[in-house]
């Protein structure tokens, strides 16, 4: 948890990144919004990302996939549960238009 509060930090006093960047924009709103941004747009565009529409247990799948094979850090479990919980609320099956 404290790895999030420091990401949330890091945008906070990065006005230009969070203004400038389209990618950050155009993702919906939510608590879990800025650390999805800062985990996977080190990688990929996020328009890469956000039009998967996966199921929760396909956005672990990923999430798993990435760790072990590409090296993203390793989330613990209330940091991949607000990862989650934001991918399938926001980019789930139902919610691509």
């Amino acid at each position: 948890m404290r790895r999030i509060l420091y990401f949330v930090a890091a945008i906070a006093y990065t006005p230009a990144l969070a203004v400038d960047n389209a990618d950050l924009q155009m993702m919906a709103e939510g608590e879990a919004k800025d650390f999805v941004y800062l985990l996977c747009a080190d990688c990929h565009s996020m328009q890469h990302v956000l039009e998967k529409g996966y199921t929760r247990s396909s956005w672990r799948a990923a999430l798993e996939r990435m760790t072990i094979e590409f090296g993203m850090a390793e989330l613990d479990k209330v940091e991949t549960d607000l990862v989650l919980d934001y991918l399938s609320k926001n980019y789930g099956p139902n919610s691509i238009p």
